[in-house]
């Protein structure tokens, strides 16, 4: 993707729709810093690239244009294809409610692009969905007076999400526009948006993928094995990068520590303490392990519920947990069999190729496990937190 540049607050004036496949004129001064509208007319794109050439393309409409043109593109594409009919219907259809990105893939589509089958299903349900909204809002307008009208509280609350996801990218593009500087902080921004916004944590959790993602093309970036990537970022040093991620990094954390947040604070009323014993009742975890020459005996999981740091090992995948409370939950704690509020940056699970050797180095001191753990050459993912009577809880602390 080329610079990231905010929108800005008046839109590019354009003509309007006409001629299906002709480049849509815009401004020159918009012109010369976004470049002319994509084309896939003489060639389709490369299958390995399509989603980033796909989302390129939907970086140039949405910077130039919004739903009043999404729909008018949704419109062309159906009349193109002889469906004036449903064109007409869709008119009708209030622009706030079209998805803008269904409209850039049916102009991308008078573009000469041609539609993967999933992309067609995709639109399809789309245009279904519009023509669905048409058909209530006239059900609806009719029973008026009997019925007000109420507010939708899940489309509220999707909406007060979608203000703050514009929220965190604008403040990642200032980042970007600032340097990319060494030293950030991002923890009161981002709790201050969701906090102000009451935002739901399963809207959180959709925000989480978008910057999961970001993260994803920086770190190509970063790997430079890409072409279209390192011209597209050649703006953008190799330190640069490198503090780019660790931004998006702090975002996710802060991201998943709200939710954390939220988990542990859906307190209904007070109730009476429950014993650690009853709480980790259902955790399932192998208490001795005595194969493949380790003897392992788990410690009472009782120590897990309510420590800041744990170790655990998967008998029979080889992998080692290492599980770390987040700055907002502070503890880790057990409900049922999961294990909640850790870090989803600082907690890591690696594959074991040495079990012997390896536990027993990762059973010492707390900094010379974690420094261990770190040089292992081994693939690092994120933990779930789901135990099974397979894991072994080495320590807890």
């Amino acid at each position: 993707m080329a610079k990231r540049a905010k929108k800005k607050a008046t839109r590019t004036k354009v003509s309007a729709v006409s001629g299906p496949t002709k480049e849509l004129k815009i401004a020159s001064a918009d012109a010369k810093y976004f470049g002319t509208e994509p084309n896939f007319l003489e060639s389709q794109p490369d299958s390995d690239h399509r989603q980033l050439d796909l989302s390129k393309s939907f970086t140039w409409y949405s910077q130039l244009f919004g739903n009043k043109e999404a729909k008018e593109f949704i419109m062309s594409y159906l009349e193109l294809n002889g469906d004036k009919k449903t064109a007409k219907l869709v008119k009708k259809v209030p622009d706030s409610q079209v998805r803008s990105t269904y409209g850039w893939l049916a102009r991308l589509t008078l573009r000469g692009l041609i539609l993967e089958q999933e992309e067609k299903d995709r639109l399809g349900s789309e245009i279904d969905r519009l023509l669905s909204f048409v058909s209530q809002e006239k059900s609806s307008s009719e029973d008026e007076k009997e019925s007000p009208n109420k507010p939708n509280i899940q489309e509220i609350m999707l909406e007060r999400a979608s203000e703050a996801a514009g929220e965190f990218e604008g403040m990642f593009d200032d980042y970007i526009d600032a340097g990319c500087p060494k030293d950030f902080n991002t923890k009161d921004f981002v709790l201050t948006a969701l906090q102000e916004r009451k935002i739901l944590p399963q809207h959180v959790n959709n925000i989480i993928k978008g910057w999961e993602k970001v993260k994803g093309e920086f770190v190509e970036v970063q790997q430079d094995k890409c072409e279209q990537l390192r011209e597209s970022y050649k703006f953008m040093s190799k330190t640069q990068i490198k503090n780019a991620i660790k931004y998006v990094e702090s975002i996710i954390s802060d991201l998943h520590g709200y939710v954390s947040i939220k988990q542990s604070a859906k307190k209904p009323r007070a109730r009476k303490a429950v014993p650690v014993e009853k709480v980790v009742a259902k955790l399932k975890y192998c208490s001795a392990y005595k194969q493949d020459g380790l003897d392992l005996v788990s410690v009472s999981p009782t120590k897990l519920h309510g420590c800041s740091e744990a170790w655990v090992y998967d008998t029979k995948k080889r992998k080692m947990h290492h599980y770390v409370a987040d700055e907002y939950s502070k503890v880790l704690t057990v409900k049922g069999t999961t294990l909640l509020g850790f870090d989803k940056v600082e907690s890591g699970m690696k594959t074991l190729r040495k079990p012997q050797e390896q536990i027993k180095e990762m059973t010492g001191s707390k900094p010379a496990a974690r420094k261990y753990f770190k040089n292992i050459n081994a693939v690092q993912a994120i933990p779930t937190g789901r135990f099974n009577e397979n894991m072994i809880i080495l320590k807890a602390f």
